[in-house]
C-alpha cells in the first residue's frame, strides 16, 4: 500500500500571509503581466483578465488570508464578492464600485480566468510546499528588501 502525498490544499508557512500584497502579488506573478508583448489577442485579453483577477484576490479591502485555504477560497466568486463588500448575483450590487463587472468578467468565456487562476496558484502553492527553498526564493525574487530573518526565516 502507498501513501499518498497530494494535498488538496497545500500547507504554506505562516509567514507568507504577513508578506505585504505587493510582494504577495509580485510572488504570484513573477515575470509581471506586462513583461512582454502578447502573440495574441487571446494571450493579451488572458494576461489582462489574469492580473485583474489576481488584484482583486490579493488587493481586497477585507483582512489578508491568514491560511493558504483561506486565501485558495478567494477565488470562489461568492467569497470574492462578499471581500469587496457585495453579494455575488444580488440584483442590485452594494459594494465597491465596478467590481461586479470586474468578478463577472473572470467568469464569462469558454475557459473562465477565474477557474485557470485557481488552478495556477493551487499548483504553484503545491510547489512551494514542495520545494519551501523555492517559497523563499520567490519571496526574495519579489522584494530584495525583504527580512526573512523577521518572518521567523533563515
Amino acid at each position: 500500500m502507498t501513501t499518498n502525498h497530494f494535498q488538496m490544499n497545500p500547507e504554506l508557512p505562516a509567514w507568507l500571509w504577513t508578506l505585504p500584497p505587493a510582494t504577495l502579488l509580485a510572488m504570484l506573478d513573477p515575470g509581471g503581466s506586462r513583461a512582454g508583448l502578447p502573440s495574441s489577442i487571446q494571450d493579451y485579453y488572458w494576461i489582462q483578465l489574469r492580473e485583474m483577477g489576481l488584484h482583486l484576490i490579493v488587493d481586497a479591502p477585507a483582512l489578508p488570508a491568514t491560511t493558504t485555504a483561506e486565501f485558495l477560497s478567494r477565488f470562489n466568486p461568492h467569497t470574492l464578492a462578499a471581500l469587496w463588500g457585495g453579494e455575488y448575483g444580488a440584483g442590485v450590487w452594494t459594494g465597491a464600485p465596478g467590481v461586479d463587472g470586474q468578478i463577472a468578467a473572470l467568469l464569462v468565456g469558454k475557459v473562465p480566468v477565474l477557474a485557470g487562476l485557481l488552478a495556477e496558484v493551487t499548483n504553484l502553492f503545491r510547489y512551494w510546499a514542495a520545494f519551501p527553498a523555492e517559497l523563499e526564493s520567490a519571496v526574495r525574487v519579489a522584494d530584495p528588501a525583504a527580512s526573512l530573518t523577521s518572518l521567523g526565516q533563515e
